[in-house]
């Protein structure tokens, strides 16, 4: 086994031994809007559940080079409004597109050919395709590192009737969720329970 101190490895070392020892990673395919009333739709895996009460998410969030704000943080800091979906394998082409570098000015729903559906509570709207979405107001900013960590506190959960159990879990293999592994994406695979 080789051990490596923090201190002596690379930003990019680093960023790759993570990427590679965290996985699977959840992908929060998040849209957001802009000041000008723009859509943006781009997809995150540093992202997790923070609290159940009330149900909170954490995104992480790089910074563009030189320190500028991408345009999902600075739409989240401007309006404090967010909305995550949950992407399915089928979306993995859309997702790798909506990953792209695009100007301010151009509505990733539009690149992706998803369907920007209205919602309830906040102003950014939901992937109508996902089979779930939250939508969540802005708790609160952490720069804890070289990332930005935003907390949001889900206001709506919309969840597809075909993955609603009606003991109000959600079933997986239904929903059959796209990951984060590296570089690369992954499917979630056939689950299972371990012997008692």
């Amino acid at each position: 086994m080789r051990s490596m101190e923090s201190a002596d490895l690379s930003p990019g070392e680093l960023f790759k031994l993570l990427t590679g020892a965290v996985v699977p990673r959840p992908i929060a395919w998040t849209s957001t809007i802009s000041e000008a009333g723009i859509n943006n739709l781009s997809p995150f895996s540093f992202f997790t559940v923070v609290s159940s009460e009330p149900p909170m998410l954490l995104l992480s969030l790089e910074y563009k080079e030189g320190g500028w704000l991408k345009d999902s943080a600075e739409n989240i800091e401007k309006t404090g409004e967010f909305v995550v979906n949950i992407v399915s394998s089928d979306m993995a082409g859309a997702v790798n597109i909506s990953s792209r570098p695009f100007p301010a000015a151009v509505d990733e729903f539009t690149q992706v050919e998803m369907t920007p559906l209205p919602s309830l509570r906040v102003r950014p709207p939901r992937v109508q395709e996902s089979l779930i979405s939250m939508e969540c107001v802005l708790h609160s900013t952490f720069h804890p590192g070289s990332d930005r960590l935003v907390v949001g506190e889900i206001v709506v959960f919309h969840v597809a009737e075909q993955v609603l159990m009606p003991d109000g879990r959600i079933d997986v293999s239904g929903l059959d969720p796209l990951g984060r592994v590296a570089n690369q994406f992954t499917y979630t695979g056939p689950l299972f329970s371990p012997p008692r």
